[in-house]
């Protein structure tokens, strides 16, 4: 069947005849194209950087950079509407501020426990 008689054809070695042609694919279709949902999208195309011109200089921002900018730009220019949705932003973000828990509390016992474990490891303390 094959032209060269000393081939051995096992395992690894399939028949010459058998074998990918060249330029040909094992995987024709190729990979399936991801379905992504409209969230993801707008994240990535937000996260994408883009060249901005202000004035006379240029430089590259994330989308979503350019458009807080903008945005506050208007608002500064006196638009009511941009002006309202900055200042409602403002509030927002102070009001999750005021809502984000404290840092842990250190009882008496939780500061007995670190300093023997202190004391153990041989660092003293400031």
């Amino acid at each position: 069947m094959g032209s060269n008689p000393t081939y051995a054809v096992g395992y690894g070695k399939p028949p010459k005849h058998t074998r990918w042609q060249k330029g040909q694919s094992g995987n024709p279709k190729g990979r399936p194209k991801r379905n992504r949902d409209v969230t993801a999208l707008v994240s990535a195309l937000l996260e994408e950087r883009v060249v901005v011109r202000k004035g006379k200089t240029t430089k590259k921002m994330r989308r979503i950079d350019h458009l807080l900018d903008r945005m506050i730009d208007h608002a500064v220019a006196g638009d009511p509407r941009f002006l309202r949705l900055v200042l409602d932003e403002a509030h927002k973000s102070a009001a999750r501020a005021e809502t984000e828990a404290p840092p842990p509390s250190i009882d008496e016992k939780d500061r007995e426990v670190i300093d023997a474990v202190l004391q153990r490891l041989g660092v003293k303390e400031d």
